[in-house]
């Protein structure tokens, strides 16, 4: 995995619906020309975390950019569990400028539940790209452009 970070809210939609928010977690080919992106959908409800989540937050405060970090969280496939969840894969683009379409994604349905005090948390560390006005950080939904969406399971 190359990176990962959060937009809020969703830039993928469940049902037609934005959720909360969305992990993308980011993988290259060696020369950086094709990437899978992982998005994973975030929902504020109630007031526990995924584990996994509070894990990754947990070990997320101790990195700075004076002091950067390793962190050994174990393997983020719990959450996506393609034998127990239905996933989402089509061709596309980067989600941000200049929006290249190198990107083969995979958009997990399980919801990833976490309290809006750990969401909060989420938003404070990852948010690396410009916010509008509004407080979002993602890129509104595109027309579909004659790709095809396929569901597997």
């Amino acid at each position: 995995m190359a990176q990962f970070h959060l937009h809020a809210p969703s830039e993928h939609t469940l049902n037609g619906k934005p959720l909360d928010g969305e992990v993308h977690f980011v993988h290259t080919n060696a020369d950086g020309s094709a990437l899978m992106v992982v998005g994973v959908f975030l929902q504020v409800s109630g007031s526990k975390t995924d584990p996994w989540m509070a894990s990754l937050l947990n070990g997320m405060e101790a990195v700075t950019p004076a002091n950067p970090t390793t962190l050994n969280l174990g393997s983020y496939a719990g959450l996506v569990d393609a034998n127990a969840n239905r996933l989402y894969n089509y061709p596309g683009s980067l989600t941000t400028p200049a929006c290249d379409e190198i990107v083969d994604w995979w958009v997990v349905q399980k919801l990833v539940k976490m309290s809006s005090k750990d969401f909060a948390r989420l938003q404070t560390q990852l948010k690396e790209f410009h916010v509008t006005d509004n407080g979002n950080n993602a890129r509104p939904v595109q027309p579909l452009n004659g790709r095809t969406v396929i569901r597997l399971k």
